[in-house]
C-alpha cells in the first residue's frame, strides 16, 4: 500500500520538524518506486535485508573522508567476524569507538552506517571500528553479544596489532546496536568469564571502556506510553515490528529479561563506563532511553542524556539532511573524546566484577 506524509498521524505529523518531513516524504516516495530486487523472495528476511541496503545506500553518500580504511577480521565465539576500521588521521595509534549498527539484530552491515561511523571518527579524533556481528534469525541471541563482547576484548588487550590504544575504548550503537553496545558493558562488568577473549584479563577489558554512545534502543520497557503512541508504516516500529524484532532475535522467552537483552533489569548502580544517552522524541523506544538515562543519573554515573525534539527513530542516519543527526554524532563524539582525554584507572585497581 503507498502511503503519503499526510497518512501519518497528525500528533506525529505535526511534531516532526521541516528537515524530518523532508526525511520522511522522501523515504515514503522511495518506498513507492524501490522494487523488490528480483532474486529475493517478497516479504522473506532476504527481502528486507536488500531492500534495507538499498534504502541505506542513498544516506551513505558524502561525508568526512578518512585518512585510511581497511577492513579486519576477528575470530571471536566462535565465528569469523568481520570489521571496518575508519582512521581519521595519520597517528600511527589511536583510541577507538567500537561501533555496532542497528537493524532489528536482523538486518544492517558495515555498509548500511557507514557514513555514521565515518562521521563519529572524524568528530572524535578516535577511530572506529564497526562490527559486523552476525545477524538473527541465523544467530539468536546472545551470539551476536558475545563476538561484540570478544571485539572489545580482543581490543583492549591487543589493540597494538591495529594501531589502537587498547586502553582507550568506547563502545557504541544505534537501536539494536545500542542494546548490544549496553549488554557488552554489562557482560563484561558481571560475568566476563562468559567472553573467551577477556578471559586472561578482565579486569583490564574493563578498564579499557571509557565511554558508551547509546542512541534510541530499546532497553527493556515492554509497556510505555511512547510504545503505545508512536511508531507505524512511517518508522517500521509499529508494535507488530517491535514484536517480530524480539520473536527474531531472542531464543528462549525468559530472554526478556535477560540483563543483557533488556538492560533494564540489569543493576544499573553498580560501576559502568561514562555514557551519553540520546533517544528521539517520535520514537516508540523513546521511553526507554529516558528510562535509561534517569536510572544511571539517578545512581551517581557520569552521563549525558537526552531526547531529541521533532525526530524519529533511525534519525543519525539522515545526516544528508537533518542537521539533528549529525549534532547528535558529533556531541556524542565530543562526549568519548573528552573521556578519552582523561587519565585511565590502572588495570590492576580496576573494581572487580561483582
Amino acid at each position: 500500500m503507498q502511503h503519503s506524509f499526510t497518512d501519518i498521524p497528525r500528533h506525529i505529523r505535526e511534531a516532526c520538524t521541516p528537515q524530518m518531513r523532508r526525511v520522511v516524504e522522501h523515504q515514503l516516495d522511495r518506498l513507492a518506486t524501490q522494487p523488490t530486487p528480483a532474486d529475493t523472495p517478497p516479504g522473506s528476511v532476504a527481502a528486507a535485508r536488500a531492500d534495507y541496503l538499498a534504502e541505506r545506500e542513498f544516506w551513505n553518500v558524502g561525508g568526512p573522508v578518512m585518512h585510511d580504511t581497511r577492513e579486519l577480521t576477528f575470530d571471536v565465539a566462535g565465528a569469523r567476524v568481520r570489521a571496518r576500521v575508519h582512521r581519521p588521521t595519520d597517528s600511527p595509534v589511536l583510541p577507538a569507538i567500537v561501533y555496532l549498527h542497528g537493524g532489528g539484530f536482523m538486518l544492517g552491515n558495515l555498509d548500511s552506517h557507514d557514513r555514521i561511523a565515518r562521521v563519529l571518527a572524524s568528530a572524535s579524533g578516535a577511530a572506529v571500528v564497526a562490527v559486523d556481528y552476525s545477524l538473527a534469525p541465523e544467530a539468536r541471541f546472545p551470539q551476536a553479544l558475545l563476538e561484540c563482547a570478544g571485539v572489545v576484548a580482543d581490543l583492549a588487550l591487543g589493540g597494538d596489532r591495529y594501531g589502537i590504544d587498547g586502553d582507550r575504548l568506547a563502545v557504541a550503537g544505534d537501536s539494536a546496536g545500542a542494546v548490544l553496545a549496553l549488554g557488552t558493558a554489562l557482560l563484561l562488568r558481571d560475568e566476563p568469564a562468559r567472553v573467551t577473549e577477556a578471559a586472561t584479563n578482565p579486569a583490564r577489558v574493563n578498564a579499557s571502556l571509557r565511554a558508551m554512545l547509546l542512541y534510541y534502543g530499546g532497553y527493556g520497557l515492554e509497556d510505555s506510553a511512547s510504545r503505545h503512541s508512536l511508531g507505524g508504516f512511517w518508522d517500521g516500529m509499529s508494535a507488530a515490528d517491535l514484536e517480530l524484532i524480539s520473536d527474531t532475535y531472542l531464543t528462549d522467552p525468559r530472554d526478556r529479561v535477560s540483563p543483557y537483552a533488556a538492560p533494564l533489569t540489569a543493576d544499573l548502580a553498580a560501576p559502568l563506563p561514562p555514557a551519553y544517552v540520546v533517544g528521539a522524541e517520535l520514537d516508540p523506544l523513546r521511553d526507554d532511553s529516558e528510562e535509561l538515562g534517569r536510572r544511571l543519573a539517578a545512581a551517581g554515573h557520569d552521563v549525558d542524556w537526552s531526547i531529541v525534539p521533532g525526530v524519529l527513530h533511525s534519525f543519525l542516519h539522515f545526516g544528508r539532511m537533518l542537521d539533528a543527526a549529525t549534532a547528535a554524532m558529533r556531541d556524542g563524539a565530543a562526549f568519548a573524546a573528552r573521556r578519552f582525554a582523561e587519565p585511565g584507572t590502572d588495570a590492576h585497581d580496576a573494581r572487580p566484577p561483582h
